[in-house]
């Protein structure tokens, strides 16, 4: 038996409108006020991260421009001329021209040591008087100070009583000679005394060298053991070993004096430069502390021997010092102007055009307006100023010679 169930519908139903839902028990239908209150809020958020995004409500920054910076287009690189105004860049030409090379090297003012001289004590004794001190100039046989000497005072004693005895035996050979002549003694007599005198001119003669060893010859002092240190030359006393009351011994070199108006430098040349001095070329010397400052001097002396571990050898240039400017023991900057293989034609570019790369010696080459070409280069002689260039740059091309290092540094960095 098949069982037929009827839906009823209300009334309330057939007059709902086709599509509306019913809204589960308990719960009401949404309003339409709630949808706008959910959009109102999304439009709020989306305003606050566009006023986050573009600072604080402000218009949107501009695109960055690209730095003006040097760039490598193909074999060339390319700079603008705004770059090229503030790095100062400026080009100058490469010149065949005449170059007289010079080198540099550091070295150390001092005494010419043909112009210096070291006092000694010469014997042992007790120093009683100083009489020049450092700084104080001195003229040939000028007194520096007096030593007592035991020693001198007994060689000088028996320098007198040899005198007295030599003359004892003078006046003896004169009487016995006067004697043999009026046949009042014999010529074995006569013989006898000029023997003694001869003797005593010996010992004397003996005690007179020994006195002048210990004190030397300009000894002038009348009292006995009184030893007066002369000096040899006119000069300053550059160094004092001895004070009053000091006790010395002969070994002692008690004074320097110098002249300072004749100073020299020691310079160490290179092996390979040698070939490039010779005597008498000009010098330029600078003091480090005062760079400004330019002497000139010679080259007096070229060593004889290459110093086998730094491959260089002693150069030796002397200077006037008359205004009395430099001082022993400075350091100064010696440019050697050398000329032993005279003037030689050659391409020259500026010395601040070279740079290096890699360690390489390098140039930039002008190859038009804001372009140039990095180009290696053989470096040879150099006056300071100009520097020889063997291979990698021609005569009249245009290389970088101000602001090198602005566009190295852009493109190497």
């Amino acid at each position: 038996m098949n069982t037929q169930t009827d839906t009823i519908t209300s009334d309330a139903d057939s007059r709902r409108p086709t599509g509306h839902t019913l809204a589960p028990e308990g719960r009401k239908p949404r309003s339409r006020s709630r949808w706008l209150l959910i959009g109102g809020a999304a439009l709020l958020g989306a305003g606050a991260l566009a006023w986050t995004l573009t600072g604080r409500g402000g218009p949107a920054a501009p695109p960055t421009a690209a730095p003006d910076t040097p760039r490598i287009d193909g074999q060339q690189i390319r700079y603008s001329k705004g770059f090229a105004e503030r790095s100062g860049i400026k080009l100058t030409k490469a010149v065949s021209a005449k170059l007289i090379p010079v080198i540099t090297a550091v070295g150390t003012m001092d005494f010419d040591p043909e112009h210096v001289a070291a006092i000694g004590a010469r014997l042992r004794g007790l120093v009683t008087r100083v009489v020049k001190f450092e700084g104080d100039t001195v003229e040939a046989g000028t007194v520096l100070a007096v030593i007592d000497s035991a020693e001198l005072g007994e060689a000088q004693a028996s320098v007198s009583t040899l005198e007295a005895e030599k003359k004892a035996a003078d006046l003896n050979l004169k009487r016995e000679n006067e004697l043999v002549e009026k046949r009042l003694s014999t010529a074995r007599e006569a013989e006898v005394a000029a023997t003694e005198a001869e003797r005593y001119q010996n010992l004397l003669a003996a005690a007179r060298q020994k006195v002048s060893a210990l004190s030397g010859l300009g000894n002038r002092s009348n009292r006995f053991g009184a030893h007066e240190l002369r000096s040899p030359m006119k000069g300053t006393v550059v160094a004092r070993n001895v004070s009053p009351g000091q006790a010395v011994e002969g070994d002692l070199v008690a004074f320097r004096v110098a002249d300072t108006e004749r100073l020299w430098v020691g310079l160490d040349v290179f092996e390979k430069n040698l070939g490039l001095i010779k005597l008498d070329d000009k010098v330029d010397l600078s003091p480090l502390s005062a760079p400004t400052d330019t002497f000139e001097g010679r080259v007096a002396r070229i060593g004889a021997v290459i110093d086998p571990e730094t491959h260089s050898t002693h150069v030796r240039i002397e200077i006037d010092n008359k205004d009395g400017r430099l001082r022993a023991g400075q350091a100064v900057n010696a440019r050697i102007h050398a000329s032993a293989r005279g003037e030689q034609v050659s391409t020259l570019v500026p010395t601040s055009a070279i740079t290096f790369v890699d360690g390489k010696p390098t140039v930039f080459v002008s190859t038009g307006e804001g372009a140039v070409r990095v180009a290696s280069v053989e470096t040879g002689s150099t006056d300071g100023a100009q520097t020889e260039v063997k291979s990698g740059v021609n005569a009249g091309e245009s290389v970088v010679s101000d602001g090198v290092f602005a566009l190295k540094s852009e493109l190497f960095r």
